[in-house]
């Protein structure tokens, strides 16, 4: 019986994470198979944990606040993952803008709402990222340690919790501003000599002409920095399982 709670509480704290994990979210896996995924694995891992709660003296409170609990983890670990693609989401915003690719709003998401393509490809090139660097493993990995930090229903909401997730915002901000910088310079650029000409040359029609130059700089500078923006994008991820442990262990109040 006591197995089968352990299975149940791993159950949880995975299924949050599946819920918004970002790989899951992206493709539409269903519902039904993270459900089953979360449940696979919580079965696998459950022997490994040492410490569990006296389930015999607890009584129905005490389990619903444990429930509570152990889902808020797994939808704040999953929160963690998912920072990296706010970022590509700030980084394609603002390439779009800086290059006139915003005319391609309406070009369908893959997460089914409406995303820039420069967003779109970030999101591709993060996610190949993802799965080649075996980022799944680690994240398993990480969330296994987290027990020994966070024990089964040991959260607790406070300021330090507040101010983590506070910091890994203002990193998205900063990779999203990094990865979109080149492209922003070029359309500083762009605009900058072309209103220089406007004023020299009255009769240049200064928005229809930047608009094409700076449609073809956005896109060479896009293509040529890619490699420079996956070397971000690298950076980030490989942070993504030590943020977790440090996220599990500041929801325990340590």
């Amino acid at each position: 019986m006591d197995y089968f709670l352990l299975v149940f509480m791993m159950f949880l704290r995975f299924g949050g994470l599946l819920l918004i994990y970002p790989l899951f979210v992206m493709a539409r896996i269903p519902i039904k198979v993270r459900i089953a995924i979360a449940l696979m694995v919580g079965a696998v891992l459950a022997g490994n944990l040492t410490v569990a709660p006296d389930w015999r003296s607890m009584g129905m409170g005490d389990m619903l606040g444990i429930v509570f609990f152990e889902m808020c983890a797994g939808v704040l670990m999953g929160l963690v993952c998912r920072m990296i693609y706010y970022a590509l989401e700030i980084a394609g915003l603002r390439i779009s803008t800086d290059s006139g690719l915003f005319v391609t709003l309406n070009f369908a998401g893959i997460e089914g709402v409406p995303q820039q393509a420069p967003s779109i490809i970030l999101f591709l090139l993060a996610s190949i990222m993802m799965v080649g660097m075996d980022l799944h493993y680690y994240i398993i990995e990480a969330v296994q340690a987290s027990y020994q930090l966070l024990p089964i229903g040991g959260g607790q909401f406070h300021g330090g919790l507040i101010n983590q997730l506070g910091t890994m915002i203002g990193k998205v901000f900063t990779l999203g501003i990094l990865i979109s910088a080149p492209v922003m310079a070029v359309g500083f650029l762009v605009n900058f000599i072309m209103g220089l000409m406007g004023r020299a040359v009255a009769r240049i029609n200064v928005f229809a002409e930047s608009f094409s130059i700076r449609l073809l700089c956005g896109i060479g500078v896009f293509g040529a920095t890619i490699a420079v923006m996956a070397e971000y994008i690298a950076n980030f991820i490989r942070t993504i399982p030590n943020s977790l442990v440090i996220t599990a262990r500041i929801f325990a109040g340590s």
